[in-house]
């Protein structure tokens, strides 16, 4: 019976000593539902908001938003409102509306969705905010300036030169080959090769631990963000995957700190100088000059890992697909490849890229048709007005690529792969912020150019000696939306071998 006097005291003590924080808490709170409600969208309930309507898997949700997102397209609505429990989301869902978020300079921090991958990443380039976003940003942005990617060829090349290689018993065979596994697992050599110095050979893992757990967390994170109580700790390990969550982030980071482990012996080694100029030899150098901690190291490592495999292996995939669904367009893409390279079977060079033009197109196409980045999230700090609604502190702000890629206003015809979207006088019709697979303003994606380098390089390689081809339809291929779009069904090629010999 003494408890409960206790926990009376103890919870009077707190509320007269935070009776300020509480009061602001509850001000704050009460205007941003005010704001909300002016705003379109669902009708949300006390407590749970709509995050009812939400539950289910990830293709249920995606279907039940589409709906919501296509009430927005029809009445020209620029945004859409949604509670999950306490936490406001605001779908951006015209140019106009997420041009102002894009280029605002104070709007810069990433939203609560984030929180999960900050246990991960920590405060990494792709998390954090205010003044250590733009330093770590001034600083890291060199290791991708046009003379730095140039460096990067030889490792796009050898490993794509390997993959060809790899698929000629599958050539042979005429079997189905699941490949998006394999590009994953090259897509991870490439970037431990290039930005961190340090050869893993994954291509020869079918299933590494690090790949595995990547997806694992990614999972746990889009679980956890939809369920309104797996915020409070105690229930997400009572009831959740909170034990888990800790086991997976285990696996991550050890992975992580053995790379870094790997290249501090190599500095060490060489009385503290490096000359091959990689992403962790140079944050090694800043370390070395009492710049960066340890921390600082690891989580720039952990977000480029993760950044510099994930996205790119998903939108190689889907390239692949698109064109072993699509002939004509693929035929187009291997003349326009032997207008440049004839019949030489040699490396590509950084001058190669700007002379495909249509191939460029047809990547474009593919960055809309799957969204291979599904939301970008920003955290509003102060109110802001977009096209004529007020925007409340504390919301979460989403550009929904996910559905904005859809609006069949902007890209008629949505579903239909069709590159031609992507002609000069096709894109001069629309916003320039109506098609923005790699974020925009001033937290635009630092790697995109890697990216691409990547992507183009892996397509020139694979379609110079291989013909992509598929026996299933092209809606075979089922993807779920996690924080990168990911083939839930893999993704089934089958690989000809082309007539022509290269040397």
């Amino acid at each position: 019976m003494i408890i409960l006097p206790v926990i009376f005291t103890l919870l009077t003590l707190y509320i007269a000593t935070n009776i300020k924080r509480i009061k602001t808490w509850w001000l704050e709170r009460r205007r941003r539902i005010e704001l909300a409600e002016k705003i379109p969208g669902p009708k949300a309930l006390p407590i749970f908001g709509n995050s009812l309507s939400f539950m289910g898997t990830s293709g249920d949700i995606r279907k039940k938003l589409n709906e919501e997102s296509a009430i927005a397209f029809k009445n020209n609505d620029p945004l859409r409102r949604y509670w999950i429990g306490d936490v406001l989301l605001i779908h951006g869902l015209s140019s106009e509306a997420t041009k102002i978020i894009y280029d605002s300079t104070s709007e810069i921090s990433k939203g609560r969705s984030y929180n999960f991958f900050s246990l991960w990443l920590g405060d990494g380039l792709l998390i954090s905010d205010g003044d250590k976003w733009k330093g770590r940003r001034r600083l890291l942005t060199p290791t991708f300036h046009f003379n730095m990617l140039k460096r990067y060829f030889e490792a796009y090349n050898n490993e794509s030169r390997l993959m060809v290689q790899r698929f000629e018993k599958f050539a042979k065979s005429g079997e189905e080959v699941e490949i998006f596994n394999i590009v994953k697992r090259m897509a991870l050599d490439i970037i431990c090769d290039t930005a961190m110095g340090v050869k893993i050979n994954a291509i020869d893992e079918p299933n590494n631990p690090y790949l595995l757990a990547v997806e694992k967390y990614a999972k746990l994170g889009v679980i956890h963000f939809r369920s309104v109580f797996y915020k409070i700790p105690i229930i997400y390990y009572l009831f959740g995957d909170g034990f888990e969550r800790d086991k997976t982030l285990s696996i991550l980071k050890s992975f992580t700190q053995s790379i870094i482990k790997r290249k501090t012996l190599e500095f060490e080694n060489n009385n503290g100088e490096l000359h091959d100029n990689t992403f962790l030899s140079n944050l090694l150098q800043l370390k070395q000059e009492n710049k960066w901690t340890d921390e600082d190291i690891r989580e720039e490592v952990e977000t480029f890992m993760f950044a510099g495999h994930d996205t790119t292996s998903s939108l190689v995939s889907f390239l692949w697909w698109a064109l072993a669904c699509h002939q004509d367009i693929q035929e187009k893409v291997y003349e326009e490849i032997c207008d440049v390279f004839g019949e030489e079977e040699r490396d590509v060079l950084p001058e190669d890229l700007p002379k495909l033009n249509y191939t460029d197109m047809v990547i474009k196409e593919t960055l809309r048709r799957y969204s291979i980045v599904p939301y970008f999230n920003r955290a509003i700090n102060n109110e802001i007005e977009v096209c004529g609604y007020v925007i409340p502190k504390g919301a979460n702000f989403v550009f929904p690529l996910q559905h904005t890629n859809y609006n069949p206003k902007v890209f008629p015809d949505p579903y239909k792969f069709d590159p031609d979207r992507f002609l000069p006088e096709n894109v001069a019709k629309r916003n320039a912020y109506d098609f923005t697979p790699f974020s925009a303003g001033p937290r635009n994606c630092i790697g995109q150019k890697f990216a691409l380098n990547e992507t183009k390089t892996m397509l020139i390689w694979i379609l110079r000696r291989y013909k992509l081809t598929t026996k299933r339809n092209e809606d075979y291929v089922q993807s779920v939306p996690d924080i990168i779009q990911k083939p839930t069904t893999g993704i089934p090629i089958i690989l000809v071998k082309r007539n022509i010999e290269m040397l």
